[in-house]
């Protein structure tokens, strides 16, 4: 938690680089329609009280992202443990998931990816 943070000098290059990255996520073949004969899959990550996901279905024996999700927790749930704080990262992002899956089918045994680095449980 006090890990030093150097200071990044964001330049014309870095900028570009960040356009084009958002461009290629937000651009087709990045992201693609809702199938809804097919079941949703949606991942979930919480760091440094940033929730983040993806809803992604099967594309042959791949799987194509279907939307990107992201929030900051509030300040209350980022001082909880770490087990809470994933929780409370996985409401947020499947609340967000439900005006893409409209009810449809989410498959429960993947629901969730969970990866818990931490010693301390």
């Amino acid at each position: 938690q006090n890990e030093k943070v150097e200071a990044i000098t964001w330049s014309t290059e870095r900028e570009k680089a960040f356009h084009t990255l958002k461009a290629a996520l937000l651009s087709a073949p990045a992201l693609g329609l809702p199938d809804y004969s097919k079941p949703f899959t949606l991942y979930c990550d919480e760091n440094k009280g940033t929730a983040k996901g993806v809803l992604v279905q099967a594309l042959g024996p791949y799987e194509r992202p279907v939307a990107y999700f992201s929030s900051t927790l509030d300040p209350v749930t980022k001082g909880t443990p770490f087990c809470i704080r994933t929780i409370a990262a996985a409401a947020e992002i499947v609340e967000k998931n439900r005006r893409i899956v409209l009810g449809h089918l989410l498959t429960h045994e993947r629901l969730l990816l969970m990866e818990n680095r931490s010693k301390n449980y």
